[in-house]
């Protein structure tokens, strides 16, 4: 009982709050990748840019919480600027173009970042220290704060695409933009918002993880490739799926790692996947015809 207490509950609240954080990351890749058609490899760069964007603001003001509101609109105004000067000719091109495009952008995103602020680590203290007791067990007040406003956030989002007008031509204009474009709806607004929404949504993940993470130019790295995992195992293009994934994801790795080293941790992840596919070729919740 006592290992369940001091070891196992704590690790399974390490790996809920990780999965909340990589199901914001993920859908914003998930959304992308509906609306555009883009697997866009630029999606962790803007991940570590919410961060470094916090730096700057939180340099500027003294307070994480301005950061919180000023880093991801900055980083979003980044991606819609993306959006309308370098995605939106490639449109009608085939896929492999955007891709190139993005990949190609991420290397250059985080060259700048490395050449304005050096390749060191960096960190941001957390905003709210201490810890509470928690089920029988002494848990950190920021990591608490951080899974509850990531939970809300999400939920927050599933209103919005469920309940708004605004979400319901976004979920529309991923099913089919050519029939929504003869309804009249303005789609390339369309698709430049919700790059915009996509990008503040990923530098918001990146700011709200940087104070129990290290940040580095190349944090990103990482982080977009766990965040393709939880988009292909939830399901090419299925919001609900990659924040379910997500989960799993984050709950895999923070209890695996109890037992194996970060390398075998990766193996173990991936052999998730492969086994989920075998079984779901389409993943979780993934749609007809996105992949065949």
């Amino acid at each position: 009982m006592e290992y369940v207490t001091a070891v196992l509950l704590p690790q399974a609240l390490h790996g809920l709050f990780f999965g909340a954080a990589l199901a914001l990351l993920a859908l914003g890749l998930t959304v992308i990748f509906g609306l555009l058609g883009v697997m866009n490899f630029a999606h962790g760069e803007l991940f570590m840019l919410g961060a470094y964007a916090g730096i700057v603001v939180i340099g500027l003001t003294e307070s994480f919480w301005v950061a919180l509101v000023l880093a991801p609109l900055a980083v979003g105004a980044l991606g819609a600027l993306t959006e309308v000067l370098t995605l939106r000719p490639l449109y009608r091109r085939e896929p492999l173009y955007g891709l190139i495009l993005t990949f190609g952008l991420s290397l250059g995103l985080r060259e700048v970042v490395r050449e304005v602020w050096g390749g060191d680590m960096r960190r941001i203290f957390e905003p709210i220290t201490g810890s509470v007791p928690l089920l029988g067990m002494i848990y950190p007040k920021y990591r608490l704060f951080l899974l509850g406003f990531s939970l809300l956030l999400l939920l927050i989002l599933w209103l919005f695409f469920t309940r708004t007008r605004a979400g319901i031509i976004v979920r529309a204009a991923v099913q089919d933009a050519e029939m929504l474009d003869g309804l009249g709806v303005d789609v390339p607004r369309v698709f430049t918002l919700t790059f915009a929404g996509s990008s503040a949504l990923a530098a918001l993940a990146g700011l709200l993880l940087a104070p129990v993470i290290t940040v580095y130019p190349t944090m990103g790295v990482e982080w977009i490739l766990l965040a393709f995992i939880v988009v292909i195992l939830g399901g090419m293009g299925s919001m609900g799926g990659s924040v379910l994934a997500a989960l799993v994801i984050g709950e895999a790795q923070s209890l695996f790692s109890l037992w194996m080293n970060p390398q075998r941790v990766a193996i173990a992840i991936f052999a998730i996947m492969i086994f989920v596919l075998i079984v779901r070729p389409r993943g979780f919740f993934g749609r007809e015809g996105v992949l065949e």
